[in-house]
């Protein structure tokens, strides 16, 4: 393994969703716009120093501004966006809001691993750096982690130098990881999976505008999924139902509450959410004739995973 890159190294932050990088507001360099307190956004790489990043022990400081990744005002919100702004480090002992670390266990739904890795809040690990589509890019924003769904939520570090090729070498690939291994071992983290380069695939085969290179001129290439996927996809309807009943009663719910000015008590939400969700549920297959799935199992699913999505969410407004 190559030693070469330290906490010290420069590196790029790409969604695995998009392949554009994590960067400073670009109305920063012309003078629109004052760097402290800027929204932090994922642009299209222009490998410029504003999508520069390093850790700064579990800090993570941006190269052309100097300042570090700060949770807007401090506090995590439910309703509105918990946004992601550039400030001044602060105290390690005061800087809850602006020290973060990185996992790359995830799962999907079927229990397999998820390629890249999430870069989480130390202040609350279920909240993670996500995107919020605003047209070219989109604003990076704190959000709960989701266990499907989640490619906006994914990322892979990519060291400055490994954009000097249009594809990664096997000697920059090695330096990546142990750049990578390195950043996590000192912020107390677990090492993510291997680095990529900008320029060449995203994990899956996929590339950064959903197309190949030599298939970008035909929007009717389909990747081949096997029978066995296929299979799986069939069983995991039930879940999925489920899944989307709880988080959509659940949201309907933060709306109803926001109203409010004196919250019920905890088992009299939970007893809401239950029947919601239930409802929601309900509301799915009977809109749909082409189900075949199991209603009971989704309808019971989702009574219990809207509670365990329930009791994930902080508990600050």
């Amino acid at each position: 393994m190559f030693t070469s890159l330290s906490n010290n190294d420069w590196c790029y932050i790409r969604s695995n969703s998009t392949g554009n990088v994590i960067s400073a507001s670009r109305n920063i360099a012309n003078g629109e716009e004052d760097a402290l307190r800027s929204q932090v956004y994922v642009y299209p790489p222009k490998q410029t120093d504003d999508e520069l990043w390093r850790w700064d022990g579990q800090f993570i400081r941006n190269k052309a501004t100097g300042l570090v990744l700060d949770i807007r005002k401090g506090r995590l919100r439910l309703i509105e966006d918990t946004e992601i702004c550039l400030y001044n480090a602060k105290p390690t002992e005061e800087a809850h809001n602006q020290l973060w670390g990185v996992r790359d266990d995830m799962l999907d739904a079927l229990g397999r691993r998820q390629e890249g890795c999430v870069i989480y809040s130390v202040c609350n690990a279920e909240w993670v750096l996500d995107i919020q589509s605003t047209g070219d890019g989109g604003k990076l924003v704190l959000s709960p982690y989701q266990s499907i769904d989640n490619d906006s939520q994914r990322w892979t570090f990519v060291p400055e130098s490994a954009i000097l090729s249009p594809t990664m070498s096997a000697t920059s690939a090695a330096n990546a990881i142990d750049f990578f291994s390195s950043c996590s071992s000192s912020s107390g983290s677990t090492p993510a999976s291997p680095i990529y380069d900008l320029s060449s695939p995203l994990p899956g085969g996929e590339f950064a505008n959903g197309l190949s290179p030599a298939k970008r001129g035909s929007q009717s290439s389909v990747t081949m999924l096997s029978p066995e996927a296929f299979k799986e996809c069939h069983q995991m309807v039930d879940k999925a139902i489920a899944m989307a009943a709880a988080y959509q009663s659940l949201q309907n719910l933060k709306i109803s509450l926001a109203t409010l000015q004196e919250l019920p008590e905890p088992q009299e939400i939970r007893t809401q959410l239950q029947s919601m969700a239930h409802s929601e549920a309900t509301n799915i297959f009977d809109e749909c004739d082409q189900l075949s799935n199991h209603k009971e199992t989704a309808l019971g699913l989702a009574s219990r995973l809207v509670i365990q999505l329930y009791e994930q969410q902080p508990s600050s407004p």
